[in-house]
């Protein structure tokens, strides 16, 4: 069953959730990438052949005897041992990936249970053709349908996605607001849980395809001899009553007994194990609460063999906690010693930079630092080849980032989605030479940022998102991205009044100096408009409802942060009214995922209203929003 999962994850992910993503990009959402093409092949194959063996299973004709004789008895022999193999391999894979404990514990006792069938089968020595076979099967039971169908369960219920919430985020909130990411909106450690889960059932080597197809074979060939069985059972049952005699059956040679011993002693030592290596791994993870999953070892050197870090606080309340996060240099440090860290995810944290031991966490996937401070990002980041998440997102009134490594992209054969926001110094992107899967692109209040690297290894591009470039002149050509799903401008861009569509208009409230905001006045663009290029143009045009939409004069201004005075007025109060420092009326809200704050915007405003009207979201208090419309 599990190979069905393996060619298409995202189609097959969006199935099981218990959300409608219709609106977003599935792949975004989940920030799962397809498997190597070649692997997607093979494992296509691999259900085919399986596919085709279930089949023949069913509709294959008389064949054999109503016993099995002890060479084919043998054979079934050999085959229980090669199952037992198989199974093994598969718990110790699930030890190393850190899978839930409910799913461990649950594939242990289903193959503990399997092999304690076939020792009985082997003790008692009575057994029909029939109950041979059938006690035969439920190794490969097990590990074939019902595991994989566990996992589903398990993914389904341990999921939550508040679908209604989201929905009023995209019906009321503007085409380029933080708040319409799905991704940024599920919970983290459910999606990490999820995404653990989730790719056990995947084939995304060699060795997985050798064990999915394997055990899905080897259940297919069991479930051909029940049939032989049936079929054959039938036959002779009809030909005795037409000569008027039985044929006493001939007697079957058992299986050595010994046989049961290994039987019996694997499913003792797989419970041993695996409860000796999910202690072991508690003892030296359970200090460390950040770390939602690791490694099941029994030996660790001392160190927590963590593969996925998440540290987040998604809506501080107090000018103290926005000031002064917690410093989480120490736990990264601690967490990085085993090199098994495979998603790192910040938010709300202060990390500065990042500790040198994250340097030899090679098989690194995920790396999102949101409002950290961060200042650096190192040479050796560029190591990081099977990254396939990276979100820098600065902080308001901290140094943030001036410069990235020029050969970041260089080699990231994996990378999916780029992230990158509130930098304002930050003039300079690396060139996107060696990331061909790049999916999702999402650049927003980068003050300093004039033009973006070249699209022309990028084309399996499906998302770019655009907000608060200010000095951004122009785009490189846009014919490459023959897959762009989604392409948005947002906020003030200059090439969307600077000449660069077409016509040069320095009054349009894109262009014009915006003191407050420190935007100088553009200027026209001198080149030929699109530079020339009808990819990009077209590009424009079927995205021309997201593009440099007008906008009210309020929204064309950079924000600012939040400050102690919109902070404190809020009184750790989420939705209260406020007041201004400009003297206007405003929500307290964690817009951003940013501290509890007094906002202006009438956008979250009428969110919050038409939430309240609909019954949709946080239960709402009529002491703080009976202005909102809350009544008792």
């Amino acid at each position: 069953m599990s190979v069905g999962f393996s060619p298409l994850p995202n189609a097959s992910s969006r199935k099981i959730q218990r959300m409608n993503t219709q609106s977003v990009i599935v792949s975004a959402f989940w920030l799962i990438i397809d498997t190597d093409p070649v692997m997607i092949k093979i494992g296509a194959v691999g259900l085919v052949v399986v596919n085709a063996c279930y089949l023949h299973s069913r509709q294959d004709s008389v064949r054999g005897v109503d016993i099995i004789p002890w060479e084919q008895a043998e054979i079934l022999g050999k085959t229980d041992v090669f199952a037992v193999k198989e199974l093994m391999t598969v718990l110790l894979e699930l030890l190393e990936i850190g899978n839930p404990e409910a799913l461990v514990y649950g594939y242990t006792a289903l193959i503990s249970l399997g092999s304690l069938a076939g020792a009985a089968k082997i003790l008692i020595g009575k057994f029909s053709a029939m109950g041979e076979v059938i006690a035969g099967c439920v190794f490969d039971l097990f590990a074939a349908i019902i595991f994989p169908v566990l996992v589903l369960v398990y993914c389904y219920y341990n999921f939550q996605f508040d679908d209604a919430v989201f929905a009023t985020y995209l019906e009321i909130l503007p085409v380029g607001s933080f708040e319409r990411s799905a991704a940024v909106f599920a919970d983290p450690s459910e999606v990490a849980l999820f995404r653990s889960a989730f790719d056990s059932l995947r084939i995304k080597s060699a060795l997985d395809f050798i064990l999915r197809v394997g055990i899905n074979l080897s259940f297919c060939y069991r479930l051909k001899r029940i049939g032989d069985v049936l079929v054959v059972a039938h036959l002779r049952r009809a030909q005795a009553v037409r000569a008027k005699r039985i044929r006493r059956p001939r007697k079957q040679k058992p299986v050595p007994r010994v046989f049961a011993v290994f039987f019996i002693a694997f499913s003792v030592v797989v419970w041993m194990v695996t409860n000796q290596a999910i202690t072991d791994s508690h003892a030296h993870c359970s200090h460390y609460a950040q770390c939602v999953v690791y490694a099941y070892r029994w030996k660790h050197d001392g160190v927590c063999p963590c593969r996925i870090l998440i540290d987040v606080d998604r809506a501080p309340k107090t000018y103290d906690e926005w000031i002064n996060p917690v410093d989480v240099y120490s736990t990264v440090q601690a967490l990085a010693l085993s090199g098994e860290l495979r998603s790192l995810q910040l938010i709300n944290r202060q990390l500065l930079e990042l500790p040198s031991e994250l340097q030899s966490c090679r098989h690194l996937s995920s790396l999102e630092l949101i409002y950290t401070g961060i200042q650096k990002i190192p040479s050796w980041a560029k190591e990081f080849k099977y990254l396939q998440i990276l979100h820098l997102e600065g902080k308001v009134g901290s140094q943030n980032l001036l410069s990235l490594p020029e050969d970041l992209f260089s080699d990231m054969p994996w990378l999916s989605t780029v992230h990158i926001g509130i930098h304002p110094e930050l003039s300079r992107l690396p060139p996107l030479s060696g990331v061909p899967n790049l999916r999702s692109v999402t650049l927003a209040w980068l003050l300093e940022l004039r033009t973006l690297p070249s699209f022309n290894h990028v084309s399996q591009l499906q998302s770019l998102v655009l907000g608060l470039l200010p000095h951004l002149e122009q785009l490189p050509d846009m014919a490459p991205l023959q897959s762009l799903q989604n392409f948005t401008i947002s906020r003030p861009i200059q090439l969307c009044c600077n000449g660069f569509r077409g016509t040069c208009d320095l009054t349009d409230n894109y262009c014009v100096k915006n003191p407050s905001s420190s935007i100088p006045a553009a200027l026209c663009f001198n080149d030929t408009p699109f530079l020339g290029h009808a990819g990009t143009q077209q590009a424009f045009e079927r995205f021309n409802a997201s593009i440099c939409q007008k906008l009210s004069s309020d929204l064309l201004v950079v924000p600012g942060g939040p400050t102690k005075q919109t902070i404190e007025v809020c009184d750790s109060k989420p939705f209260a009214r406020c007041e201004r420092p400009d003297g206007g009326i405003g929500i307290c809200y964690n817009t951003r995922m940013q501290v509890l704050s007094c906002y202006g915007d009438e956008n979250y405003i009428k969110l919050r209203r038409y939430q309240i009207q609909k019954d949709i979201g946080q239960k709402c208090d009529p002491a703080l929003e009976g202005w909102l419309g809350c009544r008792d």
